[in-house]
């Protein structure tokens, strides 16, 4: 049976969809590790003391490594509000608004954005920009986590004096400012002079990594299922085929499954038919009586 084309083809089809469904498992293995260590590095670099935000850690022009990605960092510098840029339609704790991103001027010449918070819109519609508090004059210090750029970014674009973008990736905004800029920035977390309060700090999310272990779960799951399946319909073609009862039809499989009488098994009540059939019953033959039987004949 297995032999024909068509059960070929079950079987090769069968064995296909396992194979890749275990393949999707092991990618979403991949996709698990890799989220679960951004987990660990997010949670190992929250726990440590900020460090010195260097060029190495940020250099200019170029994205700082993927080790050093929310890394807790100290910078010193001065900020330019003449060059500020606005990242628009972000969303904080479900609210949508605008997050600002004001250049910090390093002493060696270049400068990293800085993500200074997050700020709603002016009216309850969205439309107009919001009302952005001024950035501190002089020498500030500022304490962030190293973000690296965000992908799918694009070039700056001018609205209403300042310079506006989606996504934030430093190193296609280094058009709009006069200087080298780093390649990743910083969302502030505190400052000296202090933030001011009517910013919403950035949170840094964790990744969601148990969907992905979910994901692994559900795939091998169904890889084992298709093979399972593929078992359990040769089990019921080589019952159909053997003339026993397919699932459910147990009155007709057990008829099938026992042997029909025969001539020579006959039963019981077969004799009581035969005492009681007209057809077997003696009759006299009114042809072959004898003349004695007949009164006055000699």
């Amino acid at each position: 049976m297995l032999r024909t084309p068509r059960w070929v083809l079950f079987g090769l089809l069968a064995v296909a969809l396992a194979v890749v469904m275990v393949f999707l498992g092991v990618w979403q293995l991949h996709r698990y590790q890799l989220r679960s260590s951004i987990n660990d590095r997010i949670d190992r670099h929250a726990a440590a003391a900020p460090v010195a935000g260097t060029d190495r850690i940020l250099p200019a022009g170029r994205s700082p490594s993927d080790a050093d990605e929310y890394l807790r960092v100290r910078l010193t510098g001065r900020y330019d509000p003449a060059h500020q840029m606005l990242a628009r339609v972000r969303t904080v704790n479900g609210n949508v608004g605008y997050e600002i991103l004001t250049p910090l001027r390093r002493s060696d010449g270049t400068a990293v954005l800085i993500d200074r918070g997050w700020l709603p819109p002016a009216d309850p519609d969205g439309a107009a920009d919001p009302v952005v508090p001024t950035a501190p004059s002089g020498q500030v210090t500022v304490i962030g986590q190293v973000r690296l750029p965000e992908s799918g970014g694009s070039g700056p674009t001018r609205r209403n004096g300042h310079v506006e973008v989606r996504r934030i990736d430093p190193r296609l905004l280094a058009s709009a400012v006069p200087y080298p800029i780093a390649g990743g920035y910083v969302t502030a977390t505190a400052q000296t002079p202090a933030l001011s309060d009517r910013f919403v700090q950035i949170p840094i999310d964790h990744q969601n990594a148990a969907m992905n272990l979910s994901y692994i779960l559900q795939w091998w799951l169904f890889s084992g299922m298709a093979l399972v399946g593929f078992g359990l319909l040769i089990r019921w073609e080589a019952r159909k085929r053997a003339g026993l009862s397919a699932p459910g039809d147990g009155r007709r499989g057990a008829r099938s499954a026992g042997s029909s009488p025969g001539r020579g098994s006959r039963l019981p009540e077969d004799d009581e038919n035969d005492a009681d059939s007209p057809a077997r019953t003696a009759v006299p033959d009114r042809s072959s009586r004898l003349p004695e039987d007949h009164p006055g004949t000699r």
